[in-house]
């Protein structure tokens, strides 16, 4: 490849980097002011690229100024139902995080997908309302803090520390925390931090509701390569940090539950027993019994835990408080 021939290449790939990033488009006169040539040897090189393949137009605006941009590509998408149905399925479930990156990314593409595909767009959201309901009942409402999840996400990517002002449950005032974030888990419609605190020098979790300031500070960290999320809420029964001891579970469903619980998957270690009577025992191996302690509590007389005796002493205890709060 000869000299000229070298550069004309590269001021092409610059041309073509100046027409991607004007989206309204582009005069020619500008383009040979960023190169320094004249305008014919920049139409030269516009026609090569148009003649090459690259989608290239040329708008006539308004008092005759002609603006190139490149033209996108649009292709015909058709959906079934059932693919309608998990778009709008997605966005649903990403409500109780509206006004956060995560719902507006996929609120944006749904969007995008009924104008360029279904011009009557409020028809379809009534028919597929009309199909599916979903309960947000519980669920954090995020809309005011936009700018936290931001900053946990660039705090994860950057691996850049933070400081944090926490207020943990029940507690008079919040406290001052610096963090080593190593992931965002979403839970029953709440989002957790999951951190290392530097403080204990061990991982933590803090609701981000919970979450009063966050600051970036210059200190960086590193996470672990033997660190997995997924793992880490292996022995979790939701999302309280793991313990250190490791205990069998056994809870006896009466039949009037029995189907219920087996209809859902609650951990990934669940084992099933059934019994003569039509009940069922569920078997999970944890590392934490303060939510599954709940879990059974909700299920009132028709659940009873056979093992382990830490956590029988556990629902005693909160049964008989209970017991005590209705004399």
């Amino acid at each position: 490849m000869s000299r000229n021939d070298s550069q004309r290449l590269r001021r092409l790939l610059r041309l073509i980097l100046s027409l991607s990033r004007a989206q309204d488009g582009i005069s020619v006169y500008e383009l040979a002011r960023q190169e320094g040539l004249d305008d014919k040897t920049i139409r030269r090189d516009l026609m090569l690229l148009r003649n090459t393949g690259l989608p290239l137009v040329e708008d006539r605006r308004k008092f005759g100024k002609k603006l190139w941009r490149i033209r996108p590509e649009s292709h015909h998408v058709e959906f079934n139902l059932f693919e309608l149905l998990s778009l709008y399925m997605g966005r649903r479930l990403m409500e109780p995080f509206a006004g956060t990156p995560f719902f507006e990314g996929i609120h944006s593409a749904f969007r995008r997908i009924e104008a360029e595909v279904f011009p009557d767009s409020v028809e379809l959201q009534t028919q597929l309302s009309s199909l599916l309901y979903f309960s947000t009942a519980g669920s954090s409402d995020y809309t005011q803090r936009t700018h936290l999840i931001s900053t946990v996400l660039q705090s994860i990517s950057q691996r850049q520390a933070l400081r944090m002002l926490y207020r943990k449950a029940a507690a008079e005032q919040a406290r001052s925390y610096v963090i080593c974030p190593y992931s965002l888990a979403a839970y029953h419609g709440s989002l957790y931090i999951v951190a290392r605190s530097v403080k204990v020098a061990a991982i933590r979790h803090f609701k981000l509701d919970r979450v009063q300031t966050l600051e970036l500070l210059d200190q960086r960290y590193r996470i672990p390569r033997t660190f997995d999320v997924e793992a880490w809420f292996e022995g979790t029964f939701g999302v309280f940090g793991p313990g250190k001891k490791s205990y069998r579970v056994e809870i006896e469903f009466q039949p009037e539950v029995s189907e219920t619980v087996k209809e859902s998957r609650w951990h990934r270690s669940q084992t099933f027993r059934d019994q003569v009577d039509g009940g069922t025992v569920m078997q999970v191996k944890l590392n934490d019994l303060r939510e599954i302690k709940s879990w059974v509590l909700s299920f009132g007389a028709l659940a009873r835990v056979l093992h382990p005796p830490e956590l029988v002493d556990m629902i005693r205890s909160d049964l008989q408080q209970l017991y005590q709060r209705y004399q």
